[in-house]
């Protein structure tokens, strides 16, 4: 029997474990609800902000902005009516920070800034020269009053600068007392007032902003955790079913392995009767033809010769009965394939007859057993009614035994053809047989294979 290769199930694929795979299933759905609920108070209550009455925040910032640029716009103007007085103040102040930076450049060279300063320091030092000093610091002395004094000069340069100074400060107070400070102060304060309440707007829709956005990314990240959980759900669900398709489809070929093990069995089975039968056939054929037939006109020429005197003596009708006893006697009767012929014993004849009583009277009739008449009508050879007859039965007999022997090879190599294309034809059925299974798995096996595609299509 040819041998199928077993199916075997892959290490990856397990049976599947249906009570932990819902254990996992409903511990997913758990979590996607719990999500699902955070997920639903976040965009409620985004929904509720969304719905709550505008402080029209935006409206006052454009009032805002308006007001401020009215503002700058008159400070501007303002400027330019005292244009002519702004100007000679900035000539003012730029005169005075001339004469301070002077003042400041020469006081870093001498560390005096009045005359009294000096004078007092020459006094200082003429002082210490009459009590009395050693020449080195005496001679240094005279060095320091003699450079104080040529310095002296410059230092009623410094006052006269700082008088001018004064005096120009002066003219600069008077000057700006005379322009009208109120209104730009009003102006100034206003534009304070309206910048700090810009600024807390701004500051409280940044914060209100910060609050929605938080909200916002709080939603996204519970919509990713859900997207998640989703996913986790579908890969759960994609691995279990591909699980169940590959355990199920092994148990599946399993299934069809035995039962193809079975059929090819029986296949075999049904192969090795029709190959012996073949075998029969083909013995048989080549058994020589006629065989049963040339017996049986042997046997009934065995038979009928008993009837006759080894002197060509007639057998009268009262002797008929012993001569039939006598040819049956050591004789089989046979049958094989529907065929009877007679066996002799080794061709050995009673030569001993029972003596009749000559007061019976002679007669000409032959009576013959059923069976023996059968064989004659098997060989197509008249059956002899009467004992006078016998001879000429006996030549039709030897004719019959020679017809067979001539017609004997023929017959033979003809029943070998017949049985060749018996063989044949069996051959040709059981191929159309093999190849009518064979469709129809296919066509049984076409409509699964639609339904796994059409699957894989979907998904």
């Amino acid at each position: 029997m040819s041998e199928l290769t077993a199916p075997v199930l892959p290490d990856h694929v397990k049976k599947p474990n249906e009570e932990e795979y819902k254990k996992t299933l409903e511990q997913v759905n758990a979590n996607i609800e719990k999500i699902q609920k955070q997920f639903a108070s976040i965009a409620l209550l985004l929904e509720k902000i969304a719905k709550l009455p505008g402080k029209d925040d935006g409206n006052r910032r454009e009032e805002i902005k308006a007001e401020l640029a009215e503002i700058r716009d008159k400070q501007a103007e303002l400027k330019k009516t005292r244009k002519a007085v702004y100007e000679q103040l900035d000539a003012i102040n730029d005169s005075i920070r001339k004469k301070v930076g002077s003042i400041k450049g020469f006081q870093t060279k001498i560390p005096f800034k009045t005359t009294e300063e000096v004078d007092a320091r020459i006094s200082e030092l003429e002082n210490k020269i009459e009590a009395g000093v050693r020449i080195v610091e005496e001679k240094k002395m005279l060095q320091e009053i003699s450079l104080l004094k040529r310095n002296r000069l410059s230092v009623e340069g410094v006052d006269d600068q700082q008088n001018a100074i004064n005096n120009e400060r002066s003219i600069h107070d008077e000057l700006k007392k005379n322009i009208d400070e109120s209104e730009a102060k009003k102006l100034s304060d206003r534009y304070e007032q309206l910048d700090a309440e810009f600024k807390e707007l701004f500051a409280d829709q940044s914060k209100q902003r910060e609050i929605r956005n938080g909200l916002y990314d709080e939603r996204n990240r519970l919509k990713t955790l859900l997207d998640e959980e989703y996913t986790k759900m579908r890969t759960l669900r994609d691995e279990h079913r591909k699980n169940n398709d590959e355990y199920y489809t092994f148990v599946r070929q399993l299934r069809d392995f035995k039962r193809e093990q079975e059929q090819l069995r029986k296949v075999q089975e049904e192969n090795e009767k029709r190959q012996e039968a073949a075998k029969q056939e083909l013995e048989l054929a080549a058994l020589p033809a006629f065989e049963s037939e040339i017996a049986l006109c042997d046997n009934l020429a065995i038979f009928l010769e008993g009837f006759v005197s080894s002197a060509n003596k007639t057998v009268t009708a009262a002797e008929a009965p012993a001569v039939v006893a006598q040819a049956f006697e050591g004789m089989v009767i046979k049958k094989k394939d529907d065929d009877i012929f007679f066996a002799g014993n080794s061709g050995k004849k009673n030569k001993q007859q029972k003596t009749k009583d000559p007061k019976e009277k002679k007669s000409d009739v032959l009576k013959l057993p059923l069976a023996t008449m059968e064989a004659f009508f098997d060989i197509k050879v008249t059956v002899p009614t009467k004992i006078s007859e016998v001879p000429a039965t006996l030549l039709k007999l030897k004719e019959r035994k020679a017809y067979y022997i001539a017609e004997q090879p023929k017959v033979t190599e003809l029943n070998k053809k017949n049985a060749e294309k018996k063989i044949e034809a069996m051959l040709k059925e059981e191929k159309e047989e093999k190849e009518a299974a064979a469709a129809a798995a296919a066509a049984a096996e076409a409509p699964k294979e639609a339904a796994v595609a059409a699957e894989e299509k979907t998904e």
